[in-house]
């Protein structure tokens, strides 16, 4: 067997990274990419160790770029996120991360022409059928690298992208709130019930107060050892999959519905004089706990 050559570029947006294939250049047959993909990310494989995956979610994705033969876009988008234990590519969700660096990899592919100082670059996402608008610093013809801008998690600064999704809400599921309830209760076996809020904006995601979950909500990387609220979380994740249709049982969403996040909040602040309260939230996103 020899080595198959695919043209691609590997890009940082935001916090994330992928490998970027223009359509035209990967087979035909789209019923092989998901297992190019995988190969692509060295997936399953926790270490990654025969792709370019980078060992986290943040790192593993795809995205596939073609000219758009729509009006009111540019180029189209498809984001594929690659599961790094399980033998899975997800297509369901966007990531706004990725996003963000469709617009440069669109002027310094030739994709759309590059209009000095700032390129305003059309972008359909596949996935949700929605369109960014995204606003790209531009020099000598290319789209610009270094500036001022800095973004927490990513060290140093850059060129700053301004990004407008246009009407985001129902990307899923077609609602704002897929269950049509502002909150919702789940009884989570084991656990018992919690109160939460599920919000299709561009992507699905749960929201659950931090302090139900037993845990103050500041926690980084060390949440990640604490496997009895990580379980926890994964069931309230794999619930709001089911109440948003994803699947017919819960059990399901921890292998068929890999794309919906959680959310745990926290909230900061003060009370006035006037006993108004005020402050801002603090959210913890958790994508799913790996089986």
């Amino acid at each position: 067997m020899y080595m198959t050559k695919y043209p691609c570029v590997y890009m940082r947006g935001g916090t994330s990274k992928a490998v970027f294939f223009h359509e035209k250049d990967l087979p035909q047959d789209q019923s092989r990419w998901d297992e190019l993909f995988l190969k692509v990310m060295g997936s399953p494989d926790v270490k990654q160790i025969d792709g370019m995956g980078g060992t986290v979610s943040s790192t593993s994705k795809i995205a596939i770029i073609s000219p758009s033969e729509r009006e009111d876009a540019d180029v189209n988008y498809s984001f594929r996120q690659v599961d790094i234990v399980i033998p899975n590519v997800d297509k369901k969700a966007n990531c706004g991360n990725i996003s963000s660096a469709v617009g440069p990899f669109a002027i310094d592919e030739g994709l759309v022409p590059a209009v000095e100082p700032v390129t305003v670059v059309r972008v359909l996402n596949t996935n949700t059928n929605k369109i960014i608008e995204e606003h790209v610093r531009v020099k000598d013809g290319h789209a610009m690298v270094d500036g001022d801008e800095a973004i927490r998690g990513v060290p140093g600064t850059g060129s700053r992208i301004d990004m407008y999704f246009m009407e985001p809400a129902g990307a899923a599921t077609g609602k704002l709130f897929p269950t049509s309830n502002r909150k919702d209760t789940f009884d989570i076996p084991d656990y018992g019930p919690i109160e939460v809020s599920i919000v299709d904006c561009s992507n699905t995601i749960v929201f659950m107060r931090a302090k139900d979950l037993g845990i103050k909500g500041t926690e980084l990387v060390e949440l990640n050892s604490n496997k009895a609220v990580m379980e926890h979380i994964e069931r309230i994740r794999c619930f709001a999959a089911k109440a948003c249709g994803f699947v017919e049982n819960w059990e399901d969403a921890r292998t068929k519905s890999t794309s919906l996040r959680t959310a745990g909040l926290q909230r900061y602040g003060r009370k006035s004089d006037a006993g108004r309260h005020h402050g801002y939230l603090r959210p913890r996103c958790i994508r799913r706990l790996s089986p």
